[in-house]
């Protein structure tokens, strides 16, 4: 009689969020969420009105240059909002910040390097795109 022998089964375990020491200001560190096909699908589209918008304002007068720098803080703003889970290791004003409290708040410098973290997470590379 032979004994069929089954491979132990295990499960593949994916965490949501990716956790980063923060470069501009040592000690801190901040979870971002990974990104799911569809949080890409919804994130890129509104990121793409803003950016439209910008490339337009940026050729324009001064007034359109102010705009479109504006433009840039509330994409910073939309991908901290969208994407930050947690930050680790700071307070601001005696508490840990929430997302909204680091925007209003918070040191600019950090809030912009999560949101080039947030924006690299959710923009495919190159081989991805070749896989997709």
């Amino acid at each position: 009689m032979m004994k069929l022998i089954s491979p132990l089964r295990k499960d593949i375990k994916y965490v949501s969020t990716l956790w980063h020491a923060s470069k501009t200001m040592p000690g801190v560190r901040f979870a971002i969420k990974r990104v799911s096909l569809h949080q890409r699908i919804e994130l890129n589209h509104r990121v793409r009105e803003l950016a439209l918008k910008n490339e337009f304002l940026r050729t324009g007068d001064t007034e359109d240059r102010l705009q479109a720098a504006l433009s840039d803080l509330l994409v910073t703003k939309l991908y901290l909002e969208w994407g930050l889970a947690s930050v680790d290791g700071l307070l601001i004003d005696g508490e840990t910040p929430s997302t909204a409290v680091l925007i209003d708040r918070g040191p600019e410098s950090l809030a912009a390097e999560i949101a080039g973290a947030i924006q690299t997470e959710s923009t495919l590379t190159d081989e991805e795109r070749k896989n997709s």
